[in-house]
């Protein structure tokens, strides 16, 4: 149902935004829009997992895994206007990432100014501080207590804190994110550990007050145009829809 639904699908994650290595996996996500059962009647469905290596999994994952996660349309939009981190970035997907464009898919993403708002320095502030809390203070197990024993803290918990920094305030001041990020080199060096924990939480303490900053003079509106995003969530189900059936109709002739 996925499949013959979608009308986006992108690469997200470390390719994306050129901190990607060697032994790096694979992400991506994508948007369907659910055939009328899915949303007239009684049968539900938000999003879809998929991936080669299990979350319970004992092994990381390695350069021939994937993961994917496929939102609806309606999930999507409801992110998106709520200006979630992981959702955000994907408006601003490099056309280079592309797997999967369709009409509607172009639409929607020519269409991201209207979600754009205010609301993200309060998401990327929130996201950024659930990391950095992970990070000085949750006890590593499993996979995550190998990077604590390898670099003397969780590296990954560093990268994502200073990424979503760096994101917050590059969103805020421009309106818009740029893929590769400008700062991949830095935030490779901190996957790879090569910064000590005190200057990661240095920076992250700069970062910080670059943020609040920005938020106090950023130009973008206090809330997402959600009359506009509403008109344009049921149109793009209805061209979709229309278009499907036309094509359906012609395979039955």
């Amino acid at each position: 149902m996925v499949t013959r639904t979608m009308i986006f699908k992108t690469i997200i994650g470390s390719k994306m935004h050129g901190t990607a290595t060697d032994t790096s996996d694979s992400d991506y996500m994508g948007i369907c829009i659910p055939d009328k059962d899915f949303i007239l009647g009684t049968h539900k469905f938000e999003q879809l997992e998929e991936r080669t290596n299990p979350s319970n999994a004992t092994a990381r994952n390695t350069k021939v895994d994937s993961d994917c996660t496929t939102y609806t349309l309606q999930k999507f939009v409801k992110l998106a206007a709520d200006n979630n981190p992981n959702i955000i970035e994907v408006l601003f997907s490099p056309q280079s990432c592309f797997i999967l464009q369709t009409t509607e898919g172009k639409e929607l993403l020519d269409s991201k100014r209207l979600f754009i708002s205010k609301r993200c320095y309060y998401k990327f502030m929130g996201y950024a501080t659930a990391q950095f809390r992970k990070l000085t203070t949750k006890e590593p197990v499993g996979l995550r207590s190998v990077l604590v024993e390898k670099h003397g803290y969780d590296v990954k918990y560093a990268y994502h804190l200073i990424r979503l920094y760096y994101m917050g305030i590059e969103l805020l001041r421009t309106g818009s994110l740029v893929f590769p990020t400008e700062q991949r080199k830095y935030f490779i060096q901190i996957k790879n550990g090569e910064w000590p924990l005190s200057a990661i939480i240095d920076k992250a303490l700069h970062l910080q007050k670059w943020i609040e900053e920005s938020f106090k003079s950023t130009t973008l509106p206090d809330l997402p145009d959600l009359g506009a995003i509403n008109k344009l969530q049921i149109r793009l189900i209805e061209q979709f829809w229309e278009l499907k059936n036309g094509k359906e109709a012609k395979k039955a002739k």
